[in-house]
């Protein structure tokens, strides 16, 4: 009777210390993926800019800096979605397509690609580069058929 409990008691020990450790392997916590989604939500929705460039290389952080100004007001003057088109993981390499609307109080509509790559530097997944471009009209699937 008291060595099942024991071995009971190792076993829960072992399943703790294994779920402690995370199995990562060595490999940064967290996703890429969303680091990508909280860049996308400070940035381009809430305009906050310090917190932005927290998630950024120090280039992009330069980058961040010197769209300060348009990104700051813009957040407050219109409404931001955006949606995860494509995305990709290799390694310490992660890259993420989002489609983003941008309702203005006055206006028609523009829409967006924003391309951001996510690079693991130093144990954190950091924003190393993104770019976006202006589309003609709304965001379309195209099949083939």
């Amino acid at each position: 009777m008291k060595l099942r409990n024991v071995v009971t008691g190792m076993v829960v020990l072992t399943f703790v210390f294994l779920a402690g450790c995370g199995g990562g392997g060595g490999e940064a916590k967290g996703d890429p993926i969303a680091v990508a989604q909280q860049f996308m939500d400070l940035y381009y929705k809430q305009g906050n800019l310090q917190e932005a460039k927290a998630l950024a290389n120090s280039e992009m952080a330069e980058k961040i800096q010197a769209t300060a100004a348009a990104a700051a007001e813009a957040a407050g003057e219109q409404e931001i979605s955006y949606n995860l088109k494509e995305k990709s993981r290799e390694g310490k390499h992660s890259y993420a397509l989002f489609q983003m609307t941008i309702k203005k109080k006055e206006g028609e509509p523009v829409y967006k690609t924003v391309s951001l790559f996510v690079d693991l530097i130093e144990g954190a997944w950091k924003v190393t580069l993104f770019d976006e471009k202006t589309m003609p009209g709304p965001h379309q699937e195209t099949t083939k058929g």
